[in-house]
């Protein structure tokens, strides 16, 4: 017993100690960034020029196929729709099967297969997984565009554009990039009932025939498989795919303009939905993309990020305030979002280009900047848990000309990033001046302030100019109450009456010269 009280009595002084020496008021410092081992892929190529990448994982009997199309972006005008279209049409028919056919082949090996008019993907199980790349051989290779089909998938699309006129979500994204990109550019466009209604069956076989080529396709195999079994069946039924070649396409950069408020109306609407959007000219595997991440992370995107602070918690004008952006080979995009109540709509326009003049001309605080590295680094770990983290890593090398130490050196290259180096980076990518700031609400509770930033210019949901909306008298308000309070608010009439003298005066900035004139 004595022996038990004396281990207790040291176990005490020791942890006496050790909650002395701890200051648990600080943040604990960063640790060196974290080594992490990577699974290796395997590649080969076709003589019709598809690039294939394996990664064998054996821990489940499972293989899945993934196949990307790297093709440019294409501008469909006034067909807008067609490549989607075409791409639901992939797996609608085969020359060996009907739809039907096909989805019950799938469902009776418990695999999935999907398409869009860029990718193929498939999983089943290791035991068939012949059967898989089989069956997605036929959606590649083989689709027949069944003409009833065709018609069932315009229907589908309808329906979800009559959906979209009352989404204001829906509706402040196509707004948004039409302002942002043009109407004209390809990230720009919007499908409409005039444009579906202009495709035809034609217009996605055409698209088929022109950019379905194996010399722009990179195929993913990850799972219970080996590269030698991989090859044999690639081989097999991919083979024969024929290449040709696939036109590119160059489009002028969106032009970066004085910011501005767009404001379409919905007079139904108790919110206020708010993008505040600009492009990003930041490619896939640049230099500065880890710092642009962090920068993101802080501002809008990690756990306890300046935008919920500031907007939930601190002012508590919206749950769930968030920033995004995206890197791409055309162009990116870096857009902050809320949706608030109407009244708080100004307010809330002014807190989010508040924290953007912040991010841009303040450096962050070292304690931001760790919490950050710290959230990506988990992220970046816990992804090499999956072997399709692997297999999307030499994908991206291969269709990026990343060095091929790129994401072996990443952490290392995330822990050496300073707040300096931030403040440096942040006014090249993050443009308050530049922005777009679009909200779909009701304006006439909406409208108060929001001129502070800009122009306000009034469109419809396909991004039409439009006149500004009108905002109804309240009850029993005339023209004579009005001119009385303004009256009243200066002194009535008989103090303007007793004015005698006044003067005018006006005051201009150019180049930051003051200039007053009398």
């Amino acid at each position: 017993m004595k022996k038990i009280v004396s281990i207790i009595a040291l176990l005490a002084i020791g942890f006496g100690s050790f909650a002395q020496e701890l200051d648990r008021s600080k943040r604990p410092e960063a640790g060196p960034a974290p080594e992490i081992k990577f699974g290796e892929a395997e590649s080969f190529e076709l003589k019709n020029g598809l690039k294939v990448f394996v990664v064998e994982n054996h821990k489940l009997p499972r293989v899945s196929w993934s196949l990307i199309l790297d093709r440019d972006p294409i501008a469909e005008g006034e067909k807008a729709g067609y490549t989607a279209i075409m791409g639901d049409l992939l797996t609608r028919g085969s020359e060996m099967y009907t739809k039907a056919e096909l989805d019950q082949e799938v469902d009776f090996i418990g695999a999935r297969l999907s398409a869009s008019s860029t990718s193929v993907n498939a999983s089943s199980l290791s035991d068939h997984a012949e059967t898989m790349i089989r069956l997605m051989s036929e959606v590649i290779m083989n689709p027949t565009f069944p003409e009833e089909e065709f018609e069932k998938i315009k229907a589908q699309y309808l329906s979800g554009i009559q959906a979209g006129k009352d989404s204001p979500d829906e509706i402040v994204v196509n707004v948004g990039n039409a302002l942002l990109y043009g109407k004209a550019h390809p990230y720009g466009e919007m499908m409409t009932e005039e444009t579906l209604e202009n495709i035809t069956l034609e217009d996605c076989k055409n698209y088929y025939k022109t950019f379905f080529r194996p010399n722009i396709g990179y195929l993913a195999i990850v799972g219970d498989i080996n590269v030698k079994q991989a090859k044999k069946l690639v081989k097999k039924y991919l083979n024969d795919w024929e290449m040709a070649e696939v036109p590119t396409f160059e489009y002028e950069r969106p032009q970066d303009l004085e910011s501005y408020v767009a404001f379409v109306n919905r007079d139904n609407s108790v919110q206020s939905v708010i993008h505040v959007m600009q492009t990003m000219d930041l490619k896939p595997g640049a230099d500065d993309v880890l710092k642009v991440s962090l920068l993101n992370n802080i501002y809008g995107s990690g756990f306890d990020n300046r935008l919920y602070l500031n907007l939930r918690e601190d002012k508590g004008y919206t749950y769930t305030p968030y920033s995004t952006y995206d890197t791409d080979e055309e162009i990116g995009m870096f857009m902050s979002v809320a949706s608030v109540r109407n009244e708080v709509t100004a307010a809330s326009v002014g807190e989010i280009m508040m924290e953007l003049d912040r991010l841009v001309s303040e450096p962050v605080s070292e304690e931001e900047l760790n919490s950050a590295k710290a959230l990506i680094t988990g992220s970046f770990a816990r992804g090499m848990e999956s072997a399709s983290t692997v297999a999307r890593f030499a994908l991206s090398i291969a269709r990026y000309d990343l060095p091929a130490d790129y994401y072996e050196t990443y952490l290392q290259r995330l822990s050496e990033i300073t707040p300096q180096d931030l403040l440096e980076v942040a006014p090249k990518y993050f443009k308050p001046e530049n922005s777009h700031i679009v909200i779909v609400g009701k304006y006439d509770e909406a409208s108060a302030g929001l001129d502070k930033f800009g122009e306000i210019k009034f469109f419809d949901i396909y991004a039409t100019p439009t006149e500004e909306p009108s905002i109804p008298l309240p009850e029993g308000m005339t023209a004579d109450m009005v001119i009385d309070s303004y009256l009243a608010a200066h002194g009535g009439l008989e103090g303007i009456e007793a004015i005698d003298d006044y003067e005018t005066t006006y005051e201009m900035n150019i180049q930051g010269n003051i200039i007053s004139m009398y």
